[in-house]
Formats: C-alpha cells, sequence, structure tokens
C-alpha cells in the first residue's frame, strides 16, 4: 500500500511543483491549502485528469464512483506532493541552478504549446488550403530519378575484393554485407542504401551508381569511407507527384510556411540576441572552423 501512494505522489509531483513555483493562482476558493500553496477546484480537476492521462471523461467516471472519503484521499495524495514543494522552496531548492533551469525550461515549453494550440487552431488546414499550397510548391513534390542502391563498404582494397568474391560464389550479397561491411546503418539491412537520387553520395560513388548495370557489381570503388563493393538493383524516372500521393507531404509544407510566417512576426516584435562570441568556445570546447565553400 505504501508503495502504491509512493507511486501515485510522484505521478503528481512533477505537475504540481511547476504549479507551484507559478506566481499566478486562480481567484476561486482553494479546495487545498499547504502552507503558501494552494489548489483550487479547477486545479484540482485539471490535476486529476493530468494524471488520468488527460482523459475528462475519465475524470467524469472517477468522481461519479468516488465517495466522500475516497476524494478526500486523493487530495491528500496531492497535499503529500505539495508538502514535497512546499519543504522544497523552505529548502531554497527553487533557486538551485538546476532545479531553477528545470523549472524555466519547462514552463517555457508549457507557454510554447499553449501559444500553438491558441494560434495554431487559426491555420486553414483544409483540403482547398493543402491543395492550393501543393498546386503552387510543385517542384516541392517531383519524385527525382534514383536508382534503388546497395553496397558494402570496406577499409582496404582487399577486403573488398574478398566480399565481391564471396559475393560471387555465395550469390547472397546481403548475407556477405552483414560479414564484411563497415557501415554500420547498412550492413544490417544487407548493405541496403534504399533510393539513392543524384547528389546524395560522394562523387566517386555516384559516378559508380550511374554507370552501374542493374544486377552487376561494381567495385571497388574508393572513397574518403574506404572502399565500397556497389550493386544497383532497379531504378526510377523523375516524375512529378499526384496531390493524391503528395497530400500528407502537402498538409506538413503548409504548417511549415505557417510556422516560418509566425516566426518571422514573432522576430519582428521580440528582440532576438545571439552571442557568438560566447559560442565561439562553449562549454570551454572551441569551436572548428567552418568549410570553405
Amino acid at each position: 500500500m505504501f508503495f502504491k501512494k509512493v507511486s501515485k505522489i510522484l505521478a503528481v509531483f512533477s505537475f504540481v511543483f511547476i504549479l507551484c513555483a507559478s506566481s499566478a493562482m486562480a481567484a476561486d476558493e482553494p479546495v487545498l491549502t499547504v502552507g503558501t500553496s494552494t489548489l483550487n477546484e479547477k486545479e484540482v480537476l485539471n490535476l486529476m485528469a493530468t494524471t488520468a492521462g488527460g482523459n475528462q471523461m475519465m475524470v467524469g467516471l472517477m468522481l461519479a464512483q468516488s465517495t466522500l472519503p475516497e476524494r478526500v484521499e486523493l487530495v491528500n495524495q496531492m497535499a503529500h506532493a505539495l508538502l514535497f514543494a512546499e519543504a522544497a522552496k523552505t529548502k531554497g531548492l527553487g533557486s538551485r541552478p538546476d532545479v531553477a533551469f528545470q523549472i524555466k525550461w519547462q514552463t517555457m515549453q508549457i507557454l510554447m504549446q499553449a501559444y500553438f494550440e491558441q494560434y495554431a487552431s487559426k491555420w486553414d488546414m483544409s483540403e482547398n488550403a493543402v491543395r492550393n499550397y501543393y498546386d503552387t510548391h510543385k517542384d516541392e513534390f517531383y519524385e527525382a530519378p534514383a536508382a534503388h542502391t546497395r553496397h558494402i563498404l570496406t577499409q582496404t582494397e582487399g577486403d573488398a575484393l574478398n566480399a565481391a568474391l564471396e559475393i560471387y560464389k555465395t550469390k547472397d550479397f546481403a548475407k556477405v554485407a552483414s560479414e564484411y561491411s563497415r557501415d554500420p546503418n547498412s550492413a544490417k539491412n544487407g548493405g541496403d542504401l534504399g533510393w539513392v537520387e543524384k547528389g546524395m553520395m560522394v562523387p566517386s560513388v555516384e559516378a559508380a551508381i550511374d554507370g552501374a548495370s542493374i544486377g552487376s557489381l561494381v567495385g571497388p570503388v574508393k572513397s574518403d569511407y574506404g572502399w565500397h563493393i556497389i550493386e544497383v538493383t532497379e531504378r526510377r524516372p523523375g516524375r512529378q507527384l499526384s496531390f493524391d500521393e503528395a497530400g500528407e507531404r502537402a498538409a506538413q509544407g503548409l504548417q511549415k510556411q505557417y510556422l516560418e510566417n509566425e516566426l518571422k512576426e514573432l522576430g519582428k516584435k521580440f528582440n532576438v540576441k545571439i552571442d557568438e562570441k560566447a559560442l565561439e568556445n562553449l562549454g570551454g570546447i572551441p569551436a572548428p572552423a567552418a568549410a570553405k565553400q
């Protein structure tokens, strides 16, 4: 029973701690008072909803089935969390750098979420609006020509040749890739790189892919990463995606457009200043020189 109560206390603790840090308390009469902290009726209900995963219907069900003693016990568990929070305040923990940062950062996140909930609801995300975005940004929904490619990356040319010989013997590119390849991302997938478009790979590998016949091995090919054995399994031509195919991406693009416009307006309203001098040695680690363009 004790562990059950403690788990419930911890479930509400983080929410209540932020709540106690806020100076804006509701004007309603408090249902619970612990030291200088209070919870009014609406806050108690909100806290119940938080512990129920935000499910308001669950709160109604809980209330409909709970007797007065059970409700007192529930609020008493909230009191336990407030007692810890009050003790933390009296000990000055709110001004401890790590705690102060958590309160500051979580407060900013809560405010950001509230802003989006209020203003994003005004964005026109109707089918007509999404379709208009698609029609005016068709270049974003062009599927470039690509080659479905797999490769094996080795440290030496000799290892690459051995891998190629093993493929010729076993006819099992995927198995050889899992054994030989030093590329951890693709080796576990049998060397599969997926659909490779122009500009995605380093020049030597891209040239090999462009010149490869479907189903034939190419290599060893040298790059800055090592030696590659490459196989193109299929190719696709470039094409314009239809609205039905690109609808979800078009909606995401429209949302991004609204967001960027909102950021521009907010940037005009509030001053944004970045101290690049401080960033040069952030955390005591000097920033490496930027690559020349």
